[in-house]
């Protein structure tokens, strides 16, 4: 080998070297990163019960293993047990209340879950926050003037609290009156800011009032703010801008939007059919038709689908 030759491969060494120690330093930061956040952030929170907890953290735990094996009795009965032991305060006595109503609530038993949301409000001092719980109970027991009562009394003791406006958004949006539930969330807004559900919800009142852009806008707030949102709650934004760029004629950012849905609920036979319905708009006609197909195999009374099916002359299957 010449002299030339044996100085290319000595330098080729010398260069992987160097581009290994590169890669392992890297790998050994990333490590020592995660390492350093496993020290700072603790394990994830486990309902393990450890010899070091205190008597209502055990409680609570086994409560919370009860409600995940769905033996909401058993965790009746050990929430019941807590609010028997005297020792503890008003706020351990609030929760404890709540966390029992949402295992009576499960358990069908609702006379017994209202009485202890309503127990939760004879405790002193008063938690006016238990006024917006109460209210979120009775919207799903179909219950709308009272839970409306609810939020307009807690919004009286409490009226920089964005929750209260936020909850009459939801009775009005309940009850079909669209134009009362934006201005409501408009007033959640104003006192909570940085909550993404409140900007959700209101762009899902404009879309039914028509104000396509004003719900975009309020779906691209809803999704910049999306840190910490679960999976299910950002699809929920995305569904609601696609369907705005839908009809604002915007199919490919709609197209994008409803990709995003079906990749967190492949199931979704609304994303589907509407998907279907940008394809169409688009021409892609064979695009269209699987998607209506599909969203019909899922939900065989979806009219969209059933529409769109019919426009190009292929029978529902």
């Amino acid at each position: 080998m010449t002299p030339r030759r044996w100085i290319i491969v000595i330098a080729a060494f010398i260069l992987m070297m160097v581009i290994s120690a590169g890669i392992l330093r890297t790998a050994l930061h990333f490590w020592h990163q995660w390492q350093l956040a496993s020290l700072v952030n603790g394990p994830p929170p486990s309902d393990e019960v450890l010899t070091t907890d205190d008597s209502l953290t055990a409680l609570n735990k086994r409560a919370s293993q009860a409600e995940r094996s769905h033996d909401y009795q058993r965790a009746v009965d050990l929430y019941t047990q807590g609010l028997e032991e005297s020792s503890y305060g008003a706020d351990a006595r609030r929760a404890l209340l709540r966390q029992r109503a949402f295992a009576y609530e499960n358990l069908k038993q609702y006379d017994r879950a209202e009485a202890d949301y309503n127990a939760s409000l004879q405790i002193e001092p008063l938690d006016p926050s238990f006024y917006a719980k109460r209210g979120f109970y009775l919207i799903r027991r179909g219950r709308y003037d009272d839970a409306l009562a609810d939020f307009r009394k807690g919004g009286e003791l409490v009226p920089s609290d964005g929750t209260f406006p936020f909850g009459e958004g939801e009775v009005y949006a309940k009850l079909g009156q669209h134009e009362k539930s934006a201005e409501r969330y408009s007033e959640a807004i104003r006192w909570t800011p940085q909550a993404g559900r409140y900007y959700r919800e209101r762009g899902s009142a404009y879309n039914r009032l028509g104000k396509f852009k004003e719900a975009k806008t309020d779906y691209d707030k809803a999704l910049a703010l999306a840190r910490g949102y679960i999976q299910r709650e950002a699809a929920d934004s995305n569904l609601g801008r696609g369907y705005a760029s839908l009809r604002l004629g915007h199919y490919q950012d709609a197209i994008a939007d409803f990709d995003a849905v079906l990749r967190v609920m492949p199931r979704s036979s609304a994303a589907l059919a509407w998907r279907g319905t940008a394809y169409q708009s688009l021409g892609k006609s064979n695009e269209a038709v699987a998607d209506f197909k599909a969203a019909l195999a899922i939900d065989p009374k979806n009219a969209n689908a059933m529409d769109g099916l019919k426009s190009f002359g292929v029978p529902a299957p």
